[in-house]
């Protein structure tokens, strides 16, 4: 089972600098917090804005590669959470691409799923078991956020304000 869902938003937590993607279930209020490195996080970020780079991103160049192959990303799937070890996880993606009748599933960080997802309007989903262990449900919610009060204390501290765009030079 599949969850459908759609990026909520992208933020930064002021004090660590960490950053987070929301995934947001469609049809309830429940939402997946993925921690996501700054590339990603301002990649996702700019695209959901409605804003251009002066220069195409990775995820674009990506995009206007598999388009001119005539390559098209169907799906991206957030499908595990591998526990590291150290009290955390890390989270597996995959995106499918069709090519002509052939599918393609492409192993995947979640996060550059999710903005290959946002620039072709590709389905996200989150495998049922993900979500089960990683949704939070909002402040507000009657809905029972259990042992992950841990993430809701760190959510709440973080701001809506979009990544910085990473430095680099030229």
């Amino acid at each position: 089972m599949f969850i459908p869902c759609v990026v909520e938003s992208v933020r930064v937590h002021v004090l660590t600098g960490q950053h987070v993607v929301f995934l947001q279930a469609s049809g309830s209020e429940r939402i997946v917090p993925i921690w996501i490195g700054p590339d990603q996080a301002h990649s996702i970020a700019v695209r959901i804005a409605g804003l251009k780079s002066e220069r195409p991103l990775t995820h674009d160049l990506i995009s206007e590669m598999l388009g001119k192959l005539g390559v098209e990303v169907t799906r991206v799937v957030v499908k595990d959470l591998v526990e590291d070890g150290n009290g955390s996880g890390v989270f597996h993606g995959s995106v499918f691409l069709q090519s002509g009748e052939r599918e393609l599933e492409i192993d995947s960080r979640a996060s550059d799923a999710i903005a290959l997802a946002v620039r072709t309007d590709a389905r996200i989903l989150v495998s049922g078991e993900v979500f089960d262990r990683s949704s939070i449900a909002p402040e507000g919610s009657d809905e029972d956020v259990g042992e992950l009060a841990v993430f809701k204390q760190f959510i709440d501290g973080l701001t809506d304000e979009p990544p910085a765009p990473p430095r680099t030079s030229a």
